[in-house]
């Protein structure tokens, strides 16, 4: 009951205070209310009252009245939400009505109270203002009079109770107050709050007043429309395609279209200046009334309107109204209005923002309003009139696209462009922009519907152009302190609002660039359901129990299947598990396989390895790997899987790629590629060039094909290489979000960074694009009315391009100008947000330009100028470094130059002493520990953060810190501060996956080889120490089979070991390398190569130690550890060998070294060398045969004898050995490349004589080289048969030398190859062997006898001979020289003791006396010493080598001419050991006596022509029968040819004429040596052809004593029963040319005989002697002729024999006796 007897309580204290005199009425009223019997209550309905306001008590509920005796008025308001009705009405609000009238003080608080609460509790139900309505006239009469009890002289407290009447009115739900009752409840409350002298009850009133009209929206918006009117159907409907049109985008609009002209920026901007109101409505109704050309009418249609939209709209426009009033009194009001109305525009729901009504109310009356608050002179109308325009602008304007058009220039850009615009309103209009450019929607959407159409203005632009040269205005030093301030803070309002501006668009790239799907847990939903299943049957089984465990942790759900034997214990099996077992989830599969523990690790080898790629396309092979698991998320695990995959695939594919590491890198690349193309977040998209040039490296052969990078990029981008099964985006449209994310988060976890495609030359035509693209969707559709909401990101770039320029000029100019800490701060944030959306929009100059800008503001680069505020800049690039250093991009070198710059300067005094050079020392002292600061940690982060970069800002960072380190080592003395900080972050990057730190050594490499090749050695030191240090940390990573980049890790140690001139350096690095061997020994594979190529530089070396010391290492590798070390870098080790071999420092180094070769050979031979699966496809070995064999090669020229004779040796015994497995094209390329270059320094002498005294090795080598050479033919014949012509040509062409060393040593190696190998000769290799012959015969005859020495200068010196040892055919041939220095050049073929002869037969010595007078010209005189020409020492002294040979040849031919013992074969001749001695070419004492060129060339051809002689005889004494008759008629000619040539010489007239010339003691010059030899062995091979006796050996008998017995005519006539036709014809030829040439002979010697009768001349008697031998040897062959060919032409031999028989010559009367006896005997009867 004490609920409710507030009506009670209220009237009794009303009644106490009101008298029966002046208030009758009121107290008979009361009092009948209070003495009124109880009242029952008629009414059985009950009502249902509505939900009440916010101001309500309590919750509405259902209220039954009270009946009976207790149905009282009292009791029934006891209960809340009681309505009373009729009389209980009138009874109640009577003695109110009448209290109102009183104006009591006393009377009318209670009164006011009583009627508040009646209307909160809902005791009154009706609808004053509403025609028709329920208590309208009673309740409009009751509001009316509390609206009236407010006057001047009311008092604060009935103020406040009157407006906590109205409040609860308004807010009521049953007291609903409508029309005018609602206007006049607001204009007291207007009243009270402009007239109050209280500011509280101000506050109070403009308080509740602004609930009010809260209210009444609030109300509007949750009204319905009456179904019963149509035109309100039209009208929501209106308005629900308002509230469609939020989500327009680019491409879509309403259906209804409207045409708006655009007022220029000027033409607004002038009328505001002139205060033409008129003519601003004009412009703004031009917009606002006119609607498709047509002039329209906006306000509010009462009759078709709900009348919750008809009292919020009523009171709308109310408030609008008095906006507009622009009376002085007034001007209170209409800052209320204005304030009120930015608070209810405030107040509106987004989503009623569109309403159609309510737009168009703004239209109609708030516009106007705005406009003749925009241009007002008060300064706090136009900060309100600020106020509702940015709320206009920021929560209406999607509506309102031509009105802003009109305000923006009117409003903001007229105060900004102004100059002399008020200073305050000028700050309101920055205040508001700095709220406004927070909105980045906002500002896209000034711009795309303003700036992107031709017809409007570019208010966007010109805005920030505004804001700009307001930032940048210059401070006026003579402005008094408050115009300073003002200009400061104006200064710094409009900064901050560009400020604002950079971080909105910041904010809404962001914004589009996250992608708008929500990351799952990357379970596909088929997953997902077979989990649940496995999960929800309680682990029906162990298998499923371990596969559920393995689902939540793979490492345990392995142990927990090996542990209950459902799989071995084995890698295999596992990884077969994994491979087929159904239910796994995949992402666990992929996570399990990255492990680094060692059984995880061999899991994942098994699992790659049981996967075959063999024929598989490279991009194939990844689809079907990536099918069974999915990537897992950390870089280390996919590249530790992406390295065993491109192990696998390499060698499943050998020789597609070189090595490993190129099907890496393409792995990497295609994963890329996979993200680029399909992600649609990413762009640009990566371009075909880019991806080719993504897999290029440095070496154009260690990348894959082109064609093969063109197709698989084809193919990526036609299919798309899932990262999950395709069954996980089937199903909700969702679900295939995370699949594109996946991809992009694939790439963040590898760090990796997408090629950029478009270059900054491609940004203008791009930008154009987009500009073009906006305005045709913008224009072409025709919806310049409505604001398009912008969604493209594109469009960012274009207003940065638009304003990026200007921007970064305001921020330069204010840090130029500016010591305001708060504005350098600004301009700060300025550079900072701009780098960054520069970075992200990918506008590289623009960025560049800023980045620039911050650094150059730092001072760094001149201390003197340096400030505080550079300090600032110094701080804000760390910063950036720290939060986003991806926007440093190619600008690290400038950064990393100011951190060197700062350890330079706080590190060194002198230079710390320049900061702030002339300042005061408090300043300075303070930026000084400000640079320390900055200099410790922050600094430090710039490094640390290095970390967190993606792959190309990485490189980038590398590339400049090095380039840094670089300038650093130049500077005097060097620093190392950046050096130190690349090994330092060398440490916090080791860890990214190989593709990406590969890139990154290629950098660091060329940077320690520069450092460590400094000329300062302590800089050089640290290098090394560092690069050893970094390569110990790096081998700890295991490298599968065929990469390569352990190699790569130790290559500069190589470079370096190579150019280094330090000893101290060389040694340094040598011990590292021993270090890093001794501690990663077992962790090494291709870092071997380098290892070899360091200690094959080391082998090179001059400091012995650094020699001895790399052997050893190499020696103990070998031996310890041969089969780990080898393999692909066997030919390194091999190369390695052969270069400590060819040291000249230790010959024990050396034979050690070929020792080593020896094993490594035999280690080969054993097929012991694993080799890597990428090595080339030779025969057998044969890959790495030929280095070895090529190494001991160069090693037969060595100076050292033992080492050239232990590689000669090795040489031969390993081709020996193992030429059984050589193939043909191996054969070739052995004797080409390793065998014929051993003979190159014979092959190609040159006219001088080729060995000196000092050579005596050389010729050793020589001689032995050439007969192992011909016993290696001989051997493998078969194998090398084809390799005889160039043999032959190497021996023939040594033949043509002029030196006689050299012919001697070439065609004793032809002789020894024909006696050894001639039997195996085909018929081919015989053709071949004599036309060789023959062509060096034709070459090597002396025609230069013909000529100046044999007429023209007859007194010249000729070949002396003496004693020689000649070697052929392996024996040594003994010359004896007599007493008086003759010699004898043949051995008697009756006795060999027959010294007559001997001391008669010719001499062929020539002495050095010369005659005076008879020297020619060009022929040099002899000196003093010819004089002894008699004398036996003479003749000695002055014989040659090639003398000496061309008579040990002769003399081996006569012996073996009178030897009857037969020659063992040639199977059974033994190649010399070793080369016999030579004695020295001349004599010691002859030694000063000089030659003339001339007369060596003919000596060295004369020698030859021996030699080719002796070869031939060799042929036709062994294989004789082994030719065939073509070939047996060249060697007719051949020998026919010397012969001819020779016997022309020493024709009798020739001789006679050079006899004249010289004295009586001495002999002409003769070739009568070579015409004797050559009549010998032609004699012979007649003899043998027209004959048929013959010895084993092929010889001719001849009789031991003039007393032997008479040959039987049946051996001289014995002949073959049958020839062939070839045989006949061959002896009929060689008949012919027997006896021509042997009656030739006679008939000269005849013909000379004859003309002894005549002349008694001593000539003819000299000539005889000489030429005595070659007619005692054709006597003496014609002893043994056919007897049948000899009695043939007996007609023409008897005449000439008969003249001979008179001869002086006893040895010709010899000859001719044993003729007759043998030949004419048998003819006796």
């Amino acid at each position: 009951m004490a609920a409710g007897g507030f009506v009670s309580r209220a009237f009794e204290s009303m009644l106490k205070e009101c008298s029966s005199k002046k208030n009758p009425d009121l107290q008979k009223s009361i009092q009948t209310y209070l003495d009124s019997p109880k009242q029952r209550n008629q009414h059985s309905s009950s009502t249902e009252p509505r939900p009440g306001d916010g101001s309500s008590t309590g919750d509405t509920q259902h209220v039954s009245k009270p009946t009976g005796l207790s149905g009282t008025i009292t009791t029934a308001l006891a209960n809340a939400g009681y309505t009373l009705e009729g009389a209980e009405v009138e009874l109640v609000l009577n003695p109110l009505r009448l209290a109102f009238e009183t104006k009591n003080l006393k009377i009318l608080e209670p009164a006011l109270d009583c009627l508040h609460k009646l209307i909160a509790y809902d005791h009154l139900e009706g609808d004053p203002g509403l025609d028709g309505g329920k208590n309208v006239p009673l309740f409009t009469d009751i509001l009316n009079m509390v609206c009236n009890c407010v006057d001047n002289s009311s008092t604060d407290s009935t103020i406040l109770q009157v407006l906590k009447v109205l409040l609860t009115a308004v807010a009521s739900t049953k007291f609903r107050v409508h029309g005018e009752p609602l206007l006049g409840i607001i204009r007291v409350c207007y009243n009270i709050t402009l007239h109050s002298k209280s500011p509280i009850t101000q506050a109070t009133s403009k308080a509740m007043l602004t609930q009010m009209i809260s209210i009444l929206f609030r109300r509007m918006e949750t009204d319905v429309v009456p179904t019963s009117s149509g035109s309100a159907d039209h009208t929501e409907a209106a308005s629900s395609s308002d509230h469609n049109d939020n989500g327009t985008t680019l491409g879509d609009a309403l259906n209804w279209v409207k045409d708006t002209t655009f007022a220029s920026i000027e033409e607004l901007q002038k009328l505001a200046g002139g205060a033409d109101l008129k003519g601003l409505e004009a412009a703004l109704d031009n917009v606002v009334h006119v609607e498709n050309g047509k002039k329209i009418t906006r306000g509010i249609d009462l009759e078709n309107m709900s009348l919750g939209k008809r009292d919020a709209l009523l009171v709308f426009r109310t408030l609008c109204k008095m906006s507009k009033k622009e009376d002085t009194d007034d001007t209170k009001t209409q800052i209320l209005s204005l304030e009120l109305l930015q608070g209810l525009l405030e107040g509106v729901s987004h989503s009623f923002t569109k309403n159609f009504h309510l737009i168009d109310s703004v239209k109609a009356y708030l516009l106007s309003a705005l406009l003749q608050a925009s241009v007002s002179q008060s300064a706090v109308i136009f900060q309100y009139a600020t106020g509702i325009f940015s709320v206009l602008l920021l929560r209406y304007r999607e509506s309102l696209k031509g009105e802003i058009g009109v305000f923006i220039p009117l409003i903001i850009l007229r105060s900004l462009d102004g100059s002399d615009f008020p200073v305050n309103q000028k700050m309101s209009v920055l205040r508001m922009l700095e709220k406004i450019c927070k909105d980045p929607q906002m500002l896209v959407d000034v711009y795309v519907n303003y700036d992107c159409d031709h017809e409007a203005p570019n208010l966007f632009q010109r805005m920030v152009t505004a804001l700009s040269k307001i930032a940048q205005v210059p401070q006026n030093a003579d402005s008094n302190p408050v115009a300073a301030n003002q200009t400061t803070s104006i200064k710094s309002s409009s900064l901050q609002c560009l400020v604002n501006i950079l971080k909105s668009l910041i904010d809404w790239e962001k914004s589009k660039r996250q992608p708008e799907r929500n990351r799952r847990g990357d379970r596909a939903p088929e997953e997902e359901l077979a989990r649940e299943s496995v999960e929800t049957k309680g682990h029906e089984s162990t298998m499923a129990a371990a596969i559920s465990e393995f689902n939540r942790q793979p490492v345990k759900g392995i142990e927990n299947l090996i542990s209950n034997k459902l799989v071995e214990n084995t890698p295999a099996s596992v990884a077969q598990f994994l491979r087929n077992t159904l239910n796994l989830d995949k992402a666990m599969i992929g996570d399990y396989l990255g492990q680094q523990e060692e059984f995880p690790l061999a899991v994942m080898h098994a699992y790659v390895d049981s996967v075959t790629f063999s024929g598989m396309k490279f991009d194939t092979a990844i689809r079907e790997f990536l099918k069974g698991f999915y990537l897992p998320g950390e870089a280390h695990k996919i590249d530790r899987i992406m390295e065993k995959f491109a192990e696998r695939y390499c060698a499943d594919n050998p020789g597609l790629f070189m090595n490993a590491d190129i099907a890496y890198v393409l792995a990497y690349a295609v994963i890329m590629l996979n993200t680029d193309a399909h992600d649609p977040m990413v762009w640009p998209k990566m371009s075909k060039s880019d991806f080719i040039r993504m897999n290029n490296t440095y070496n154009p052969e260690e990348h894959a094909p082109i064609k093969l990078l063109e197709e698989i990029y084809d193919s990526i981008v036609k299919e798309e290489i899932k990262m999950r099964d395709e069954a996980a985006g089937t199903g909700k449209d969702s679900k295939q979000k995370p699949e594109g994310e996946e991809r992009g988060h694939l790439v963040s976890i590898l760090k990796l960074s997408l090629p950029k495609t478009k270059s900054s030359s491609d940004a203008k035509p791009q930008s154009e694009a987009i500009i073009k693209q906006t305005q045709a969707i913008i224009q072409n559709r025709a919806k310049r009315g409505i604001f398009y909401t912008a969604q493209e990101i594109e469009l960012v770039r274009l207003m940065v391009e638009a304003v990026g320029w200007s921007l970064l000029a305001t921020f330069s100019v204010t840090m130029e100008q500016s010591e305001d800490k708060p504005m350098v701060i600004l301009s700060m944030e300025g550079f900072s947000a701009g780098i960054y959306l520069t970075y992200a929009l990918g506008m590289d100059t623009m960025r560049f330009a800023f980045v620039t800008s911050l650094i150059r503001f730092t001072f760094l680069h001149s201390p003197k100028e340096m400030r505080i505020k550079n300090v600032e800049a110094l701080r804000t690039l760390f910063d950036l470094c720290n939060v986003e250093p991806d926007c440093l991009q190619d600008t690290w070198n400038a950064v990393l130059e100011c951190v060197s710059r700062l350890e330079h300067i706080t590190t060194t005094p002198a230079v710390a002493a320049t900061v702030m050079h002339g300042l005061n020392q408090i300043s300075k002292e303070a930026v000084l520990q400000a640079l320390k600061e900055q200099a410790g940690k922050p600094a430090e982060q710039v490094f640390v953060n290095s970390e967190k970069l993606p792959s190309n800002s990485i490189v980038e960072f590398f590339t400049a810190l090095c380039g840094v380190s670089a300038e650093e080592l130049k500077q005097s003395p060097a620093r190392i501060f950046s050096l130190q900080r690349a090994v330092e972050i060398s440490y916090y990057n080791i860890a990214r996956i190989r593709m990406v730190w590969a890139r990154i050594w290629t950098v660091l490499a060329n940077h320690f080889i520069s450092a460590g090749s400094h000329a300062d050695e302590k800089v050089a030191v640290y290098a090394i120490d560092s690069l050893r240090q970094l390569g110990m940390k790096y081998l700890e990573h295991a490298e599968l089979t065929s990469f390569t980049f352990q190699n790569d890790i130790l290559k500069p140690f190589v470079v370096l070991m190579r150019n280094s001139r330090s000893e101290t350096i060389r040694s340094l690095i040598v011990d590292c390398i021993v270090q890093l061997i001794k501690s990663k020994v077992a962790g090494i594979k291709s870092g071997w190569q380098s290892v070899f190529m360091i200690f094959t530089a080391a082998a090179d070396d001059d400091l012995e130690s650094i020699i001895e010391k790399a052997f050893e290492n190499v020696e103990q590798i070998l031996l310890e550890r041969f089969d780990q070390v080898v393999g692909d870098c066997f030919m390194d080790c091999i190369n390695c060998l052969i270069r400590f071999a060819n040291n000249k420092t230790s010959h024990h180094i050396s034979l050690k070294a070929v020792a080593l070769l020896r094993i490594c050979e035999n280690r080969l031979a054993e097929g012991r060398i694993p080799g890597g699966a990428l090595k080339p496809t030779n025969v057998d070995a044969e890959y790495y045969w030929f280095p070895m064999l090529a190494g001991l090669s160069d090693l037969t020229s060595d100076l050292r004898p033992e080492v050239r004779s232990c590689a000669l040796e090795v040489l031969f015994d390993l081709v020996n050995e193992r030429g059984r497995k050589f193939s043909t094209p191996f054969w070739e390329s052995i004797f080409h490349r390793v065998l014929f270059p051993i003979f190159d320094h014979v092959r190609h002498a040159g006219e001088e004589s080729l060995f000196s005294a000092g050579d005596e090795w050389l010729r050793e080598s020589s001689i032995h080289s050439l007969q192992l050479l011909c016993n290696l033919f001989n051997t493998f014949y078969k194998e090398v048969c084809f390799m005889l012509p160039p043999l032959l040509s190497l021996l023939l062409d040594c033949a043509k030398k002029t030196d006689q060393m050299v012919v001697s040593i070439s065609l004793s190696a032809l002789v020894h190859l024909i006696e050894v190998g001639g039997n195996q000769f085909s018929e081919s290799d015989w053709d071949l062997l004599l036309k060789s012959i023959r062509d060096a015969s034709y070459t090597t005859q002396p025609l230069e006898l013909l000529n100046e020495l044999g007429l023209e200068n007859p007194m010249n010196p000729s070949i002396a001979l003496g004693d020689l040892k000649v070697y052929t055919s392996g024996e040594v041939r003994q010359f004896d020289s007599t007493d008086n220095g003759k010699i004898s050049p043949l051995a008697s073929l009756s006795s060999g003791n027959n010294s007559s002869t001997r001391d008669t037969n010719a001499s062929l010595s020539q002495d050095h006396h010369q005659e005076s007078g008879l020297q020619s010209e060009g022929v040099p005189s002899p000196s003093d010493k010819a004089q002894k020409s008699a004398e036996a020492a003479s003749l000695q002294r002055s014989q040659t080598i090639g003398q000496r040979i061309m008579g040990n040849m002769m003399d081996n031919i006569f012996l073996r001419s009178r030897s009857a013992k037969a020659k063992s074969g040639t199977s059974d001749i033994p190649a010399p050991s070793s080369p016999p001695k030579l004695p020295e070419a001349v004599e010691p004492e002859a030694k000063d006596e000089e030659e003339s060129p001339l007369m060596t060339t003919v000596r060295g051809k004369c020698i030859t022509q021996l030699i080719l002689l002796g070869a031939i005889d060799g042929i036709q004494k062994r294989y004789w029968e082994n030719l065939k008759e073509p070939q047996k008629i060249a060697i007719m000619d051949i020998l026919l040819s010397l012969v001819e040539f020779a016997a022309s010489y020493n024709s009798y007239s020739n001789l006679r004429t050079r006899m004249q010339h010289i004295p009586a003691e001495r002999p002409p010059l003769n070739l009568l040596r070579q015409e004797l030899a050559g009549t010998c062995i032609y004699l012979d091979v007649l003899h043998k052809t027209t004959s048929g006796f013959n010895d084993n050996n092929g010889q001719l008998l001849e009789p031991k004593s003039s007393h032997d017995t008479d040959v039987s005519s049946d051996n001289n006539g014995s002949e073959l029963a049958e020839h062939s036709y070839e045989e006949t014809k061959l002896e009929g030829i060689a008949e012919e040319k027997l006896v021509s040439f042997c009656a030739q002979v006679l008939r000269d010697t005849s013909d000379l005989q004859s003309t002894i009768g005549e002349t008694s001349s001593m000539d003819i008697h000299r000539v005889l002697d000489l030429r005595s031998p070659v007619i005692v040897k054709v006597l003496k062959g014609m002893c043994f002729m056919n007897n049948k060919i000899f009695r043939n032409h007996l007609g023409v031999f008897y005449p000439l024999l008969t003249k001979l028989i008179c001869c002086d010559q006893m040895d010709i009367r010899g000859a001719l006796g044993d003729l007759f006896r043998v030949q004419l005997k048998a003819l006796l009867p």
